[in-house]
Parts: structure tokens; sequence; C-alpha cells
């Protein structure tokens, strides 16, 4: 063999050995930290790649199922864009269909969105007003029949199952619709009553039906403790605890079927404007209506959903997205289970080439925001799966939809402690005794230099999370010291 060849050989085994090297430096600095740290009692599985060279930087139990709680957003958003894109559109319809009026849903989670609404200036009672005009104005003198609502793009089971029943009535929890309203909750304002009287509560949106019994009590000494149960299966709720002075925020409940209770909400506005209160339907499953006039549609960008799932963690996003993919893969209502069987179908395909993963035995998917416990995920997995998303064609779409750290979102107080001079974007997740951070290190042109996930689980009550949320950022640290953050003449992110 000529010498050069060897000595090319020779080269190659070098940079294989140092990369190697490097990797094991970054593998027991990782597991110093779990000690120091304190996560000893914890599971902890971390992997990071470079994305340049396409080496492996860390790999301390790595092929670890573990559960990942919201980290599952980067599944669910990423197979999404995979698969629809981001022109595909979110659109809710209403249509005249002889003397009915039928709205027919989308899964759209961003429907009267209230923080979407507050940067509209607009108010839930407005959007309704509004909705109730538009419609009466179109039909013009034409009567009125019943008010259809089409929710059949998605199947009846609006919770899952393996969500915990003792939280169904919270925000997090809030049921899942092809025709979602308000994000599916109800707001509660609570003032303490005149004269040491039972406590106000103002609804929204406003109906006297969805006031809650009132078993609570106002107060002069302590502090506000009022909270709302609610029957399950049913909009029967029941405020509790004391009152002592107005709430500055709303108190959030979970609804029952948001598709019918809306239905309800907007027949009440309609007779508002002198119509004969219209009755209120669920479209059967094979019944069809005709679309004889379009009266209003509304939509939202796939984008801006997006946002609002990573950004903001909302997990009704997230699953009106991992529905909303079901459904149009499978020409059929969106449901749990077939959602799980496309995700397993795009993992199988965008899985196919990468070394080490193995999707029968690294991802065992229950739901797409993960609040199921069940979910289990390997962090070799996770960054792989990152690592996918640089090669699509929606990967910049990707990549703004994460929040940035210590800016934005659920990431806006990480990296308090040291900032990294690289920018990060990357999905937190949080479930009790488990706390996990995956994502990206991103260069300066904004494509990513490296993928990491940290996943934690496991963590005993006695164990704070920000212990857990340290090692999360003093693994990113170490990774940017390892690739070498780009020279800048200020301590703040590159962009």
């Amino acid at each position: 063999m000529p010498r050069p060849t060897r000595m090319f050989l020779a080269v190659i085994a070098v940079l294989a050995a140092a990369a190697g090297a490097f990797a094991q430096a970054l593998n027991s600095d990782v597991e110093t930290l779990i000690i120091t740290q304190g996560l000893e009692p914890a599971t902890v599985g971390v992997y990071a790649i470079d994305l340049r060279t396409g080496e492996e930087l860390i790999a301390v139990a790595p092929d670890r199922a573990l559960i990942p709680a919201s980290n599952m957003k980067l599944l669910t958003s990423g197979a999404f864009l995979t698969v629809l894109g981001d022109r595909d559109v979110f659109r809710t319809e209403v249509w005249r269909s002889g003397d009915d009026v039928v709205v027919v849903g989308s899964g759209d989670p961003a429907l009267a969105d209230p923080d979407l609404l507050a940067e509209m200036g607009l108010s839930v009672e407005e959007f309704l007003d509004l909705w109730a005009q538009q419609i009466d104005e179109r039909l013009g003198d034409r009567p009125m029949g019943e008010l259809l609502i089409d929710d059949r793009m998605f199947d009846q089971t609006r919770v899952h199952p393996s969500w915990p029943l003792d939280q169904l009535n919270r925000w997090y929890c809030a049921e899942v619709s092809a025709l979602n309203f308000h994000t599916n909750v109800l707001h509660l304002h609570l003032a303490p009553g005149a004269g040491g009287g039972p406590p106000r509560i103002a609804t929204e949106p406003e109906s006297h039906w969805l006031t809650p019994k009132n078993l609570a009590r106002s107060t002069k000494k302590g502090r506000n403790t009022a909270w709302v149960s609610r029957k399950l299966g049913t909009n029967d709720m029941t405020l509790h605890g004391a009152v002592r002075w107005s709430t500055s925020e709303p108190i959030s409940v979970a609804v029952n079927d948001p598709a019918l209770l809306f239905g309800r909400l907007l027949a009440e506005r309609l007779a508002r404007l002198g119509r004969d209160r219209p009755a209120v339907r669920r479209v059967e499953e094979h019944e069809i209506p005709t679309r004889d006039q379009l009266l209003m549609a509304v939509e939202t960008d796939t984008s801006d959903i997006l946002e609002r799932c990573n950004v903001d963690s909302q997990n009704l996003y997230a699953e009106a997205l991992f529905k909303r993919l079901a459904s149009e893969v499978t020409a059929s209502r969106g449901s749990w289970s077939s959602g799980v069987a496309v995700m397993r179908m795009i993992f199988q395909e965008k899985f196919a080439s990468v070394r080490g993963v193995g999707v029968a035995t690294d991802a065992v998917i229950a739901d797409g925001s993960g609040m199921s416990r069940t979910n289990r995920v390997t962090p070799r997995l996770m960054a792989r799966w990152l690592e996918v998303m640089t090669h699509e064609p929606t990967a910049s779409v990707f990549y703004e939809s994460l929040p940035i750290a210590g800016e934005e979102g659920t990431l806006r107080k990480r990296f308090r402690a040291e900032s990294p001079r690289l920018e990060v974007r990357a999905k937190s997740g949080y479930l009790s005794g488990v706390s996990c951070l995956s994502g990206y290190l991103m260069g300066a042109d904004n494509t990513p230099v490296a993928a990491f996930s940290v996943l934690v689980n496991d963590l005993p009550k006695n164990v704070a999370v920000s212990k857990a949320k340290a090692l999360h950022e003093r693994v990113v640290l170490a990774i940017e010291d390892h690739i070498g953050a780009p020279p800048t003449t200020a301590d703040a992110p590159v962009r």
C-alpha cells in the first residue's frame, strides 16, 4: 500500500480516537454532574450529537426508555410537519343546509383561544356576538332551523384514558374535540361577597347555566383558597374554599363536550338578535348535511398552532395536531389509537437509515402532548429525531416553533446562572417526578449545530426539580464548550 494512503488512514484513526476521547470525557463530566447535583436516586438518560460531523458527543444511558413529558410535543409537531407541511391550515366553516346552520370543525385549537383573543383586543363575548351577527346577516329573512355541530373529523373519545382522573378539570387536561372553543375551558372571576356574603362569580364566557354551585365563603383573613370541582361527564361545577380578594387571574376549569357547549352559547347569541333560539345537536355519524351556502369561515395557520404548541406548551394544541395528522393520513376520524399507528409508521420511515434507533423498543406512544405517563422515549431517539428534522423541507418552521432559552415561553426563566453564547432552542417537559429538556444549539446562520436530549425520571419528592434543570443547563453548556461557540464581542447570545 502506498505511504500516502497509510498516512491518510492514520490521520482518520487519530481523529476517530480523539472524537472518542472527547465523548468519553463528556460522558464522565455528565456522570459527575448527576452525582454533584444530587440526582443519583433519579433515573437519567442523556444523548447529544454534533450535527455538523455526526459525532456522538454524549451517551449516558442513551437507550433507557423514559417518560418524556412535554418533550413528546417535539415528536408530534415534527411528524405533522413531515407529512402535512406548514401550508396546511385549520379551518372552521359555517354552512347553511336548507334552513339549518352547520358548524364544521377541523380540530382548530386556536378558535377563541383567550390569549389570542386578548392579542386581537377581543373578549370571548365579542367573539360570540360577531359570529352570531355574521350568521344572522347572511341568513337575512330566511328562518333558521337547527344549529348542527359537525365535529366528526375526530372521534368522541375526548379524554385520553391514561390521563390522571383527579386532574381532568384542569386546563392542561382539557378535552380534545374537532370543534374546540376557548381552549375548552371556562374562566371564573371571583370577588368577595358584599357584607361577608357568598363570593361573587363571573364566568367567561357568560351564561347562567355555566355558573358553578357556590359553596365557597368570603373571608377577611388568610388568603384565597378557592377551587372548582366538576362532575366528570358533565358541566356541573362547584366552587369551594375561601375568597378574600378579587382574583387577578381567572380560575380555568376544563369543560365537558366543548363542541356542544359552543353550540349552546352561539344559539343564545342568535336568540338575542331576535331569532327563535335554535335547537342544538351533533351531526349523526352517517348524516350528510347539504352545503347550500358558506356563511363564514375562520382559518388558523399551522405555524401559529406549532408555536403555541411548543413555545407555550399547550397540550390541547399538541393533541389537535396528533388527531388531525391521524385523520388526514387514514382518511377517517382522528383518534389516539390511529395517531399512534401513524406516528409509528412515520418513525419507521424516518429512522430506517438511522443507526442505533430501534423504533419498536425506543418509543412507546400514547398521546401527542406528553400528558400521559405511559409514553416512553429514549434520549437517543429524541436527539436523532431532532437530527431527522434538520433534513426536512420544513426544518426552519420547526426550529422557529421552539422557544429560545432565556427569552420565550416555558424557557423564559432558564439559563439564568450562566447564559450560553449560542442560541438554544428547546422544549422543556415536566410531570410529577419528571423533568426533561431536548433541543438544539443553533449556529450564527440559524441552523442547528448540535442536538441533545436530557431526560430525568423518578425524581424523589425530597429532590428539588431545580436540580434536574441545573443538570439540563450544565449539559448544554458542556456541549457548547466542546463544539466551540463562535467568538463574540459581548456575552449576548448569537443571533
